[in-house]
C-alpha cells in the first residue's frame, strides 16, 4: 500500500496521547502501588508500555495500532477494576482514551493494514 498522508488530527491527538502515557509512568513507582503487590508495579508497566507502542504504529498509520490501543484500554480498564484503583485518572483516562478511540476509528480505513 502506498504511503498514506496522516491527518492532522492523528497527529494532534497522538502527540497528546503519547504525553499522557508518559505522565502516566511514574505511577509504576509510587508507593500505593508497590504495596498492592510484587507483581503489580509490573503488569502496569507492561500495560503502559504495549499503550505506547500503539501509538506509535498509530503515528505511522498502521491499523494494528488501533487494535492494540483498543485492545490495551480494555486490559486497562480491567485492570484497574480489580485493583480497584478508583479515581479521577481511572474515569479521566476513560474519558480521554474512548474520544481517542472515536477518532482512531474515524481514519481506520485510511490506515495501512500491513506491519
Amino acid at each position: 500500500m502506498a504511503h498514506v498522508a496522516r491527518p492532522k488530527t492523528i497527529s494532534v491527538i497522538t502527540v497528546i496521547a503519547i504525553v499522557l502515557i508518559l505522565l502516566a509512568f511514574p505511577m509504576l513507582f509510587m508507593p500505593s502501588i508497590k504495596r498492592m503487590g510484587d507483581f503489580i508495579p509490573m503488569i502496569l508497566g507492561i500495560i503502559i508500555t504495549l499503550q505506547f507502542v500503539s501509538l506509535i504504529g498509530i503515528w505511522h498509520m498502521k491499523q494494528w495500532g488501533v487494535q492494540l490501543f483498543i485492545i490495551m484500554f480494555c486490559t486497562r480498564v480491567i485492570t484497574f477494576m480489580f485493583l480497584d484503583l478508583y479515581g479521577f485518572r481511572f474515569f479521566f483516562s476513560i474519558f480521554y482514551s474512548v474520544l481517542f478511540i472515536i477518532f482512531f476509528l474515524i481514519h481506520y480505513r485510511k490506515m495501512d493494514r500491513n506491519l
